[in-house]
């Protein structure tokens, strides 16, 4: 009997396996957990879920994307299914933005994503969001607090600010349950596709941040 070879397979279920147990950063990528959920930089695929996952128009009523940049449906339900650790090296970031990928690892789902990015005037602003089936019970906290996490324990910065639209009662509550304050800010300011909104501004200052092994923003002001 020849031997059938299932090298492909088994690589690639080994490199999965190694990116789920990833829980430190070098200069690949950034990894941590924090509540429910791994953090980290995605694969090609696990960011493709990401973006589906802010495409349906509940999201898009606050987060205003050009329209290039939404998932329409079918792919959309076809992108949220992405298994995680799966997908080739994400080879196409933002250049001005880290963006780390929330896993489920109970449920093997990408649950949402979460960055660190340069706000209009150069310093260090944070946002993200959730795929639908993970609003409304209390795990935008989780979300915007690995934000914090992100900026203060991993990309160096004493100070974080970040805006939500006027009315987005949800996100104000979840960056103040997450430890942002209320601080004074322009008082609007412009989504991707153009959309003028009134803003709230939240800040949060560490006094002791540091730099881990993974990618730095470089490019932001410091703050």
């Amino acid at each position: 009997m020849a031997f059938v070879s299932n090298a492909p397979l088994a690589s690639r279920l080994t490199r999965r396996g190694r990116l789920m147990a990833k829980r430190t950063c070098d200069r690949r990528g950034h990894a941590f957990a924090f509540g429910r959920f791994l953090f980290r930089t995605p694969t090609a695929w696990e960011y493709a879920a990401a973006v589906a996952g802010g495409s349906d128009p509940a999201a898009q009523r606050w987060l205003g994307w050009l329209a290039d940049s939404v998932v329409a449906e079918p792919m959309r339900g076809e992108a949220l299914r992405v298994v995680p650790g799966t997908g080739p090296d994400w080879t196409t970031p933002d250049p001005h933005s880290v963006d780390v990928v929330a896993i489920d690892l109970a449920a093997g789902r990408c649950a949402g994503l979460v960055s660190v990015h340069a706000g209009e005037d150069g310093g260090p602003e944070t946002g993200g969001y959730l795929a639908p089936e993970y609003r409304g019970q209390g795990f935008g906290r989780d979300l915007f607090a690995a934000g914090l996490v992100l900026a203060h324990e991993h990309l160096g910065l004493s100070r974080v600010r970040a805006g939500a639209e006027v009315g987005n009662v949800a996100s104000g509550r979840s960056l103040e349950a997450a430890g942002l304050r209320r601080v004074p800010g322009p008082p609007r300011y412009t989504l991707p596709d153009g959309r003028a909104c009134e803003a709230w501004w939240y800040q949060h200052d560490a006094a002791w941040p540091r730099a881990c092994a993974g990618p730095q923003a470089k490019w932001l002001v410091a703050s």
